[in-house]
């Protein structure tokens, strides 16, 4: 009898509307049938659970969980000035980046998460702690024109960038993009650098635009055009650049996005918590604009939880324009999934034959959870993090009977209040 390496039994599937078992193979869904008749490495049983695809959290700062909540109530700049950037010139080490990523992580794969993209420093530690856990990370050093602990300058951080390339090249889960901070941050020259380091090496960009209304300002002051049509005029916005934010943008400006492939990357709760805005997204779907989610932060969220995210994108939309229809539950569903997976080339995001073995099981038998309907509609608008029981990356259990199967939880969170007795200190000296 053939052998596979995963075997899911009788689990629902929402858009098959019937129950299934689903065989994973290689890392891949092999075959979606009902009542499979194969032999399997694993087995669970997955009665009463719905399949669905997992999420991908396209931009963040997971090592920032250590810094949760600080700072809060605070406009995006004095809270990056007074609280963020003067405790991480003070914390921010390997050691500190490596404890907020196995919290930040542990969180996301307990949310359902299997796929995320991070900027921030010693990514290295990010990139191991991603191996150990069994997810999927597209992992970035922050680029600056400033000096910081960890470069002098703009040539330091591509050097770093540089080395995490060659230190992940070839991994199958860990792949490297790069990350210049922001074009307020970052000069012409430094941008074209980072662009010539993408066109040789084939990475991906990840950058933060358009995220508040005195951004857009300073850059048209400085440069005389917007954000948008700088970095276009640069040549640096393609297929591979994921444009986090982009909350102020105009008509014209969306279309050259259109034109030009690139991705945006919608943070709302963030956008919300900090007071920078509303992206015009139900625009850039309409226009044609290719739109995944992200958290951001988990000190500007203050969470990872991209279910809640799911959610609060498609009401705060529906609200914003007065229109119910503005963005329904399975188009929010495919932006938090497919979209964020198709934006990094990645076969995932869907639970269809061929597809990457990436998804999760959610417990259905609860009481805000039945009776169940439209188990899509549910998922978005009813469930909640914990009723996620099972999470499947690239053919491996993560997470079974909500037990994370890679990672020490117990270890971490006692590991993340010895940070957070040194970090309290230290924000009574600000």
């Amino acid at each position: 009898m053939e052998e596979v390496d995963l075997l899911v039994k009788e689990a629902f599937h929402p858009y098959l509307q019937k129950t299934v078992d689903i065989a994973v193979k290689e890392g891949r869904i092999y075959k979606i049938a009902e009542k499979l008749d194969l032999q399997a490495k694993e087995v669970i049983f997955a009665k009463g659970k719905v399949v669905f695809p997992s999420f991908a959290n396209m931009h963040t700062h997971v090592s920032m969980s250590l810094l949760r909540s600080l700072g809060a109530d605070l406009p995006l700049m004095d809270w990056l000035q007074k609280v963020i950037w003067p405790l991480e010139g003070e914390f921010v080490s390997p050691e500190f980046v490596r404890a907020g990523a196995k919290l930040g992580i542990l969180e996301m794969i307990k949310s359902g998460t299997t796929l995320f993209m991070d900027m921030y420093f010693y990514e290295e530690e990010v990139g191991e702690v991603a191996i150990e856990s069994g997810v999927r990370a597209g992992l970035g050093v922050g680029i600056l024109d400033f000096p910081t602990k960890v470069a002098s300058g703009p040539d330091g951080y591509i050097e770093r960038a540089k080395s995490l390339l060659e230190n992940f090249k070839g991994n199958d889960k860990v792949f490297v993009v790069l990350c210049p901070h922001a074009p307020y941050t970052c000069s012409p020259e430094t941008l074209r650098k980072v662009l010539d380091l993408s066109e040789e090496t084939g990475a991906y960009i990840h950058i933060h635009v358009a995220e508040t209304k005195g951004e857009v300002e300073k850059i048209k002051e400085e440069y005389g055009k917007t954000p948008v049509k700088h970095l276009n005029d640069l040549g640096l916005l393609s297929e591979k650049t994921l444009c986090a934010h982009m909350v102020w943008v105009d008509e014209e400006e969306t279309q050259i996005l259109r034109e030009t492939s690139a991705v945006v990357v919608h943070c709302p709760e963030s956008n919300l918590k900090l007071a920078s805005g509303i992206a015009p997204i139900p625009r850039y779907i309409k226009e044609g604009v290719k739109v995944c989610l992200g958290t951001d932060g988990p000190a500007s969220n203050d969470n990872l939880d991209m279910l809640e995210e799911t959610s609060t994108m498609t009401k705060l939309h529906k609200g914003n324009t007065l229109d119910a229809k503005a963005i329904d539950a399975r188009t929010a569903l495919k932006i938090a999934t497919e979209e964020g997976f198709k934006a990094v080339g990645i076969k995932g995001g869907r639970v269809e034959e061929g597809f990457e073995a990436d998804f999760i099981l959610v417990d259905f038998d609860k009481p805000h959870l039945q009776p169940m309907y439209d188990p899509v509609a549910q998922l978005v608008y009813s469930a909640k993090s914990s009723d996620i029981d099972t999470v499947v990356c690239k053919g491996k259990v993560l997470m079974e009977k909500r037990e994370v199967k890679t990672l020490d939880e117990e270890k971490i969170l006692k590991e993340a209040g010895e940070w957070r007795d040194k970090i309290w200190k230290a924000l009574q000296r600000l």
